[in-house]
């Protein structure tokens, strides 16, 4: 399982830490991920605190004690190792590459009249018209890390024109404004395998310690290495079960797998088993 290392410019930074358009996708990547390593350019670490003073400002950030903790919480991530400070040097102004690419690269189509979004209280541009002096660094920084990763990387913006600038300088891109936690790429999916559609298959939850069942469900979709199923209150993210499954209207096979509850949403529970359903009974329960 190769690392996969994610480059976020501020704005996905901050939506780890305040409840944003995005911030499903982007906590997905620091909490659950298996291969994603965080990292920022030492430049933006300023943007990024700028931002929650904004949002202070604004109303966004509701008191100065929640300021002092989204900002002690950001320099502590930083500080145990869960971002990684990518430093900007000398060498990466030299990178006409992506100055070419910036001028060159048409920013996105803009509307004849320009739209506007609610957004914090207000209203703000749609696009951004062009990639500024900051985005400029971030995708020198970017193509380092690109080079030095032998392409296991990707660069986490919502920006539509430095979104158009990566992928002219042939980067891998994550907006996560336009995704869900269903469309991220696999290269950084805890869903190892290949989901598949299969015949709606019966779940029966017992708990991990004691063994009594919790409750039943059904299947929406399942890999050899987990299962997305029906929702179920009492399946809280993190939770260790035991799953047994069985074809509707079926008596073979019946299969039991521990698993975990890695997600929750409104309709569904993912369920990632500690080990993977062996290729022979899989088989025989979804076909």
């Amino acid at each position: 399982m190769r690392e996969i290392y994610c480059l976020l410019d501020a704005n996905s930074v901050i939506k780890h830490y305040v409840d944003l358009p995005g911030s499903e996708v982007v906590n997905y990547l620091f909490e659950k991920s298996p291969t994603a390593v965080i990292n920022i350019s030492n430049v933006q670490i300023a943007e990024v605190v700028s931002i929650f003073y904004k949002f202070h400002r604004e109303g966004i950030i509701t008191s100065v004690q929640e300021l002092e903790e989204f900002k002690d919480t950001f320099f502590n991530d930083m500080k145990t190792g869960k971002i990684t400070r990518y430093a900007f040097v000398d060498e990466h102004i030299l990178d006409f590459e992506v100055y070419r690419k910036i001028t060159e690269t048409a920013p996105p189509v803009q509307k004849p009249i320009r739209t506007f979004i609610p957004q914090f209280g207000g209203f703000v541009s749609e696009l951004k018209d062009i990639a500024n002096t900051g985005d400029a660094i971030m995708l020198m920084v970017m193509r380092e890390i690109n080079y030095l990763t032998e392409g296991n990387s990707c660069l986490v913006t919502c920006d539509g024109h430095v979104l158009n600038v990566a992928q002219q300088l042939n980067l891998r891109v994550l907006n996560p404004e336009k995704c869900n936690i269903a469309s991220i790429p696999q290269c950084l999916d805890i869903r190892r395998s290949k989901r598949l559609k299969s015949p709606t298959l019966k779940i029966v939850c017992k708990d991990n310690f004691s063994k009594e069942e919790i409750g039943s469900t059904s299947s929406i979709d399942i890999c050899e290495g987990g299962v997305l199923v029906r929702k179920k209150s009492n399946l809280r993210e993190g939770r260790n079960i035991v799953l047994r499954l069985s074809p509707i209207n079926k008596k073979e096979p019946v299969i039991e797998q521990a698993g975990q509850v890695v997600r929750s949403t409104e309709w569904a529970n993912a369920i990632r088993f500690l080990e993977p359903i062996p290729d022979n009974l899989y088989s025989a329960l979804v076909n």
